[in-house]
């Protein structure tokens, strides 16, 4: 499930531990949180055949765009971003939605480590230039990843998080940067943390708050944490939550707090289930009091409360991974492990309610966005930015225009911005 992306020995299945960190635990590709807004397009990586002119005929994995809704067929395939025959994943959009982060392994001053870049958007959603390099770490062993916006206004969205490899043996720590600024480059732990953490996402109405992916390196299991840079509180979600012995991972924020005023992550999980595979769950960013009044709920659900496992159309339940709210946190688009790993989107009734207050979460209405064979995978899904209207998007997604004139200024700047590139 998932591609075996880089050999970065921490992601998804990690079985069995040994001597030197000699272990693999291989985690999906993983794309970044939903801003709030109107639901705009879908950025995915796929090893589809390239749809480019000039792009080579078969890439190894590239980043696509799909219309919500609309399910990409072989007279109109999805866009790809761009092409290099290098691959591109892990793509996040801004709050604005006007531009991605991502990582690559494209060639940059003779290396071709993983390292992550920003690519701006024309108004008909394709690439606006060249992808600008945020941060060349002038070494073959480093390794950038997971990418994610910090929430801010247009114009002044400048600071990402990311996960960070030094080296071959070494935990991946977390990283800020502000991409105007590329010596701003920090961690977010001033120390060593004896844990592999990773898959960091802002929480879109909180600037000083994330949620991550921490692996414990001598049990080998991983735990969604979160942490507030204000108050340094550090708070394992799963283990409050009762659990410590499975797979949790992926999480993405909704873009706001529910009616109760509680905010939601989704997330994907191991944990024991009538499915028997990875599944998607949700939980609130605050600890319950004790793990006996636990927030955790499956995504898939009936209205007795009862689990339900999505089987694709097969006799067995089928995996979901890499879950993303939409902007308008109505929607949730993941992965669904078929005989290949598709890119759905699914309409969720009741999300913005789901708390431990209220009533569960009813998913209904799956649509396949990319009906291929090929690997299609870690969806992120983008606010539609102020004034911009594209012909592959309905115009159901665009802003009021009230908002257009209040933003449309602040737009421009953002367009005309130039980051500084490393070489």
């Amino acid at each position: 499930m998932g591609t075996n992306r880089r050999g970065q020995w921490w992601e998804r299945g990690l079985v069995a531990l040994a001597v030197g960190f000699a272990v693999v635990l291989a985690l999906p590709g993983v794309a970044g949180a939903a801003f709030p807004g109107s639901n705009g397009l879908i950025v995915y990586q796929s090893t589809q055949p390239s749809t480019g002119t000039d792009c080579p005929v078969q890439s190894t994995q590239q980043l696509f765009i799909a219309v919500p809704g609309s399910p990409s067929t072989p007279t109109d395939p999805d866009k790809q971003l761009d092409c290099t025959g290098a691959k591109d994943e892990d793509a996040s959009f801004s709050p604005d939605g006007s531009e991605i982060v991502f990582a690559s392994n494209r060639q940059v001053g003779g290396n071709s480590n993983w390292q992550l870049y920003t690519e701006a958007f024309n108004d008909d959603g394709t690439a606006s230039d060249t992808p600008a390099l945020v941060h060349d770490q002038a070494t073959a062993t480093t390794v950038d990843s997971y990418p994610s916006f910090a929430p801010a206004s247009p114009g002044n969205q400048n600071t990402i998080i990311f996960a960070r490899q030094s080296g071959p043996y070494s935990p991946p720590q977390l990283y800020t940067v502000n991409l105007t600024n590329p010596n701003s480059l920090a961690p977010v732990f001033p120390t060593q943390t004896g844990f592999a953490d990773s898959q960091p996402v802002y929480d879109p109405s909180n600037g000083n708050e994330i949620a991550f992916a921490r692996t414990n390196l001598t049990t080998g299991y991983t735990d969604i944490v979160t942490y507030n840079f204000v108050t340094h509180a550090l708070t394992d979600l799963s283990a409050a939550n009762g659990d410590t012995t499975t797979h949790d991972s992926k999480p993405d924020f909704a873009p706001s707090p529910d009616s109760y005023g509680d905010q939601l992550i989704v997330f994907q999980s191991d944990r024991p289930s009538p499915c028997n595979t990875t599944e998607l769950y949700t939980m609130t960013d605050q600890a319950p009091a004790s793990p006996a009044q636990s927030t955790i709920s499956p995504v898939f659900q009936n209205t007795q409360s009862v689990q339900v496992c999505p089987t694709g159309g097969s006799a067995s339940p089928v995996a979901l991974e890499n879950p993303v709210y939409s902007p308008d946190g109505t929607q949730i688009a993941f992965d669904q492990f078929n005989a290949t790993q598709q890119v759905f989107t699914t309409w969720d009734d009741s999300i913005l309610n789901t708390s431990a207050q209220s009533d569960v979460a009813r998913m209904s209405g799956e649509t396949d966005l990319t009906p291929n064979t090929a690997t299609d995978e870690a969806p992120t899904w983008g606010p539609v930015e102020p004034g911009v209207s594209t012909p592959e998007a309905p115009l159901g997604i665009l802003l009021p225009l009230s908002a257009t004139a209040l933003l449309g200024a602040a737009v421009v700047y953002l367009r005309q911005r130039k980051r500084p590139v490393e070489t």
